[in-house]
Parts: structure tokens; sequence; C-alpha cells
């Protein structure tokens, strides 16, 4: 998913039309509608990388894009924009803002099955507030309040997340967990997050790391991992905690012991998504100069968990 750069347009004609485009002639353009939709945003992104036109009103417009079920408005329109404009500092404070408070809301919609179409907008608006969390690291518009509020809906989203598809053949990229994930890990990277922020999240994450109802094969694992090797990394949690943390894995959940695992589905769900887990956590970590505290503990579930095979 990354933005594809194309040459620049040219034409009085052109930049006159696009200009009036982005002033708002499109407004109202409903996403479900989708050729409607694809009509008026393609030529937007076609132009957006050499446009002049200040895009605010557009970014509050192409909100409601994000939870379409068609994968170019969701994810080539909607995430490329979004993406273009917050990283090159595009959008105004007040639109930041307003963009935070509308995409927290949407996070924050409770599953409602396991492959509810509402998870498409859960996903990718976690994936653009990722990316205003990144924009308020770099040039702050956020309160520290409105800061913690977002990791609270942030951190109960990714709890609380009951669809576990990744990339699927009729809709593209739905991948909640990641999605969320890749918040979180932009709050464990912004530079005034907390320690107790930090709890917060490795409770989140705890919660993810081993579902009995999927196994993990779209990288979440690793994106899970990147949120608790950061937190180690930036030093958010001491390395003691840290070791504790991780020894409540030296057990399962789902049953009595590890060596049940091969009795169930659920049970070697748990285990391959735990050893997935613990594997990418020590490769983010290797070669880094890290606590035996913390190394120790790691190792060792590695390696106890790799003799499950």
């Amino acid at each position: 998913m990354r933005w594809a750069h194309r040459a620049p347009a040219v034409g009085v004609i052109v930049l006159a039309i696009c200009a009036l485009t982005e002033a708002g002639a499109g407004a109202g353009v409903d996403c479900l509608d989708t050729q409607a939709a694809l009509s008026y945003w393609r030529p937007i992104r076609e132009k957006a990388s050499t446009s002049e036109a200040p895009p605010d009103a557009l970014a509050l417009e192409l909100v409601s894009c994000l939870s379409s079920p068609v994968a170019e408005l969701r994810d080539r329109i909607g995430y490329e924009l979004f993406t273009l404009w917050l990283r090159n500092d595009r959008l105004t404070d007040a639109t930041r803002k307003s963009l935070v408070e509308e995409l927290s809301v949407r996070i924050a919609t409770p599953p409602a099955g396991a492959s509810d179409n509402a998870a498409l907008g859960r996903s990718f608006s976690a994936l653009i507030l990722a990316e205003l969390m990144r924009s308020d690291a770099q040039k702050p518009f956020m309160s520290s309040e409105a800061r913690q509020t977002l990791l609270e809906r942030a951190a109960t989203a990714l709890e609380r997340e009951t669809d576990f598809r990744g990339l699927e053949a009729d809709v593209g990229w739905v991948h909640p967990v990641a999605h969320l994930s890749d918040l979180l890990w932009r709050f464990a990277l912004h530079p005034e997050s907390s320690s107790a922020q930090a709890e917060m999240i490795l409770a989140a994450v705890k919660a993810k790391i081993a579902p009995t109802l999927a196994f993990y094969t779209f990288n979440e694992s690793d994106r899970l991992a990147r949120v608790v090797s950061t937190i180690i990394r930036n030093e958010l949690v001491d390395a003691k905690r840290m070791g504790e943390w991780l020894r409540a894995f030296e057990s399962p959940q789902s049953m009595d012991a590890w060596s049940d695992a091969f009795s169930s589905r659920e049970g070697m769900a748990e285990l391959h998504n735990t050893k997935l887990f613990m594997r990418a956590l020590s490769d983010q970590l290797a070669g880094e100069e890290t606590s035996p505290q913390i190394t120790e503990p790691l190792d060792a579930l590695v390696n106890g968990l790799t003799q499950w095979i």
C-alpha cells in the first residue's frame, strides 16, 4: 500500500478543473455508490501530488470511503490520499483534530460478528489514525487529554476485535488486528507517551497475541511484536516489569499445558500464534543491547515453544 507518484499534470484547463473539484464541487458523493464515488475520486487521486488546492474539505469527505467494501476506494484512494496529505503537511490542525475525533469514534464501534463489514471501517480508520499520530509526533496538534482518549479507544478496540481476516479475494485487505496494532505502535513511538500508557498498550497487545479462533497468517504477529519491541527499545517500561510480562506466556490460557495443544484446533491456534509472536519479538530485538531481564525469559519462551512441533 504505497503512494504511486505520477508525472505532473499540465494544462490550465486540467488544473482549473482539479482546483474546482478539490474546492468541493462534488461534495456529498456517497462512497457506497461505487461508480459515482470512483468517478469523483479517481481524478482527485491522480492529480493530488500536483494540485495546490487545500484538501481539508476533501479529507473530511473522504472518511466515508474508509468503510467501502471496494478495495480501490478504501485502500488505493482512501489510505493513499490521507497518507499523501498528512506526510506532506497539507492538512490544517483543525482538520487533523476533526479527523481524530471522527475516526476514533469509528474504531470504537463494537464488532457485530466474526466478519462484519464494519470491520473495514474500524480497520482503515485505525490505519489513518496511525498516520495522524505520526503527524502529531512531528508537528503536535493534539492535547495530552485527546491522546489519552484516543489511546483508550484504540486499546479497547484491539482487545475486543473479533475479525481476524487478512487479505480476502473479494474485498482486499481487511486486517483490523494489524492496523490497530499499527496505531498502538505509533503511540509507542510518540515522544509524549508515558509508562502508564505503555502498560495500557501492553495489556491490549497481550489480549490479541494468541487467539484460539484464528491462525495468524498475514504478519499480524510481526505487527503486534513491533509494538512491544518499540516499548522495550524506548524503555517505556522497566526491564523487570517486561520480564514479568513475558513470563505470563510460559503457560497457555486455553488449556492446562502446552502439550495439550495437539488435542484441539483451538490449542494449536494458541501455540502457533504464541510461537510466532515470541519469534518475531526475538528477531526484532536481535543485535540490540537488551537487558538480560528481558532476553532471558524471551529466549526461554522461544526455545520452549519451539520444541512443540
